[in-house]
């Protein structure tokens, strides 16, 4: 049975080389030709079962993620539900690197496989050639079922190369305006159709989180039993979180400067008149700065030059300290966030710490796309987000608008928030907590 499995393997992997070579060849990528000669060559190879029993099978399943920590952590509770619907299965998680740290503990997958992509995220022919090595070990384990939680066209095209009969992802309604073409005439409205079970994207609502619920509900149609999102660590983080904090009274607030892309970055000058009101209005208040990147560090010394001298020993600075999953732990004993919109946000959001974030994205923009605060708000605590009322002109006189309402490769429209109104909502927040209110709110 070993050695058929492998010849079979072989023989799709030899297929998707030969076609290769045929676009290679004529420059030329015909997307109804391609589906029509794989289909065949899967059939052959015994992966795309014909009965009804050999459908219904469903034991070993796949789910794919291609994006960052953040969105990880927003698809925790869907990885949960997949487990409590098919308790006998084999789930099999594929991620980027990135996410490894997270998932490895994950009690709901029984194996998490790692995607190093090495092509730029769009270029749809060259995932012939990188995807080889991934498709082999996919094809390896003969899944039934692939859910793909996918934010890049190139995830629909792993996901149907996966061989798994039933393939599972959500529309996109929003494409023309939220997606570039994968290649020439190929755009995302056609490869969402290597998914066999396309379900509405916004079947529960906008947030990223209720997608991804969605697409086991339109698979199942089994209502969602559990909302909340979940940080998996292990006791030994949680002891060094602990004992971090052990000689810490008062509140405990967690900033977080990160973020990849700086338009969607708080000044660090202007969150220390922000903590510095804070000290004054409750002087037993401790802050834990948290982060691992060399931009970190820079940008705490750049607070560190604003607030005054005598605030420094209310800083905690654990940048670079602590483990992923150890930031996890510590933000257990926080009674909020305060920072950026980075993947530490929704951590703290699944680990029900209330939230104050500034965001770049301006009121005054299109909400549909695709970092609006309507899509990725901290999800299922208490929390504010904070935005500039309108674009500047650079970001509001062109079109298409950037994914993150401001364009500029700094901060820029955030800039426009002032301090004063960040405090203001931290006083807000601090009321919405004793209510238990977590309906997101929104100001400027």
């Amino acid at each position: 049975m070993e050695k058929e499995l492998q010849e079979n393997v072989e023989n799709v992997l030899n297929s998707m080389a030969e076609y290769q070579k045929k676009v290679v060849s004529t420059g030329r990528f015909n997307f109804s030709d391609f589906v029509n000669f794989m289909e065949a060559k899967f059939k052959e190879n015994g992966y795309r079962p014909t009965t009804a029993e050999e459908t219904k099978k469903q034991t070993n399943i796949l789910i794919l993620h291609d994006s960052g920590v953040g969105d990880f952590i927003l698809m925790s509770g869907a990885i949960r539900e997949i487990r409590r619907l098919y308790p006998k299965a084999h789930i099999t998680l594929l991620i980027y690197p990135r996410s490894t740290e997270l998932a490895e503990l994950c009690p709901y997958v029984d194996e998490v496989l790692t995607n190093p992509r090495s092509t730029d995220w769009y270029k749809f022919i060259a995932h012939f050639t990188w995807n080889i090595k991934i498709v082999r070990q996919l094809l390896e384990r003969q899944f039934d079922i692939c859910f793909s939680f996918a934010h890049y066209p190139d995830t629909l095209f792993l996901m149907y190369l996966s061989g798994a009969a039933i393939r599972v992802t959500y529309d996109y309604p929003d494409k023309e305006k939220d997606f570039i073409p994968l290649h020439g005439d190929i755009p995302v409205t056609v490869a969402v159709n290597l998914a066999n079970v396309i379900v509405p994207r916004h079947r529960f609502g906008w947030h990223m989180v209720d997608m991804n619920f969605s697409l086991v509900d339109g698979l199942l149609h089994s209502p969602v039993a559990n909302r909340e999102l979940e940080i998996w660590y292990s006791p030994a983080d949680f002891t060094v979180a602990k004992s971090i904090l052990r000689n810490v009274t008062g509140k405990i607030y967690a900033l977080c400067f990160g973020g990849m892309n700086l338009q969607k970055c708080y000044p660090p000058e202007m969150y220390a008149k922000v903590m510095e009101m804070i000290f004054e209005y409750d002087p037993n208040t401790t802050f834990v700065i948290l982060g691992g990147g060399k931009n970190d560090s820079i940008q705490l010394e750049r607070l560190k030059k604003t607030i005054p001298e005598k605030y420094h020993s209310n800083i905690l600075n654990l940048i670079g300290r602590v483990t992923y999953r150890q930031s996890g732990a510590v933000l257990k004993f926080c009674d909020m966030y305060i920072g950026n919109d980075t993947g530490t946000m929704h951590m703290a959001a699944a680990m029900k710490c209330p939230v104050l974030m500034p965001k770049c994205f301006p009121m005054d923009l299109p909400q549909h796309y695709s970092d609006s605060p309507k899509l990725h708000y901290p999800y299922g605590v208490p929390n504010i987000t904070i935005q500039p009322e309108h674009a500047l002109p650079e970001c509001s006189n062109n079109e298409p608008y950037s994914q993150y309402g401001c364009r500029e490769p700094q901060p820029h429209c955030i800039t426009q928030i002032k301090p004063e109104t960040v405090f203001e909502a931290f006083k807000q927040l601090e009321k919405r907590i004793a209510e238990n209110n977590i309906e997101p709110m929104y100001m400027s």
